[in-house]
């Protein structure tokens, strides 16, 4: 039986967030996928939970890598939105 915890709170909202993320960063449009790379950037609060909770210290290790790619995917889709405006 499904029982409403935090952990099992954090997992759905870990996954709808990253299947929403992934859809837009396949978007033609930069403004989406600037968007979809706020998601994930977002996302990466209940993976931190999940991650400790579970004692997955290996995959925790790797988060920076993840934060700092989907941090410069932001800032290039930003750039891209804001050259287009002019």
């Amino acid at each position: 039986m499904f029982e409403f915890s935090i952990f099992n709170f954090a997992q759905i909202s870990n996954e709808i967030l990253a299947m929403i993320g992934t859809f837009l960063l396949t978007s033609v449009k930069s403004k989406s996928r600037m968007y979809g790379f706020m998601i994930f950037l977002f996302c990466n609060i209940p993976t931190v939970y999940l991650l400790i909770v579970s004692e997955l210290w290996w995959i925790l290790a790797t988060l920076p890598v993840w934060c700092f790619l989907s941090i410069r995917g932001l800032i290039n889709n930003y750039r891209e939105v804001v050259s287009n405006k002019t």
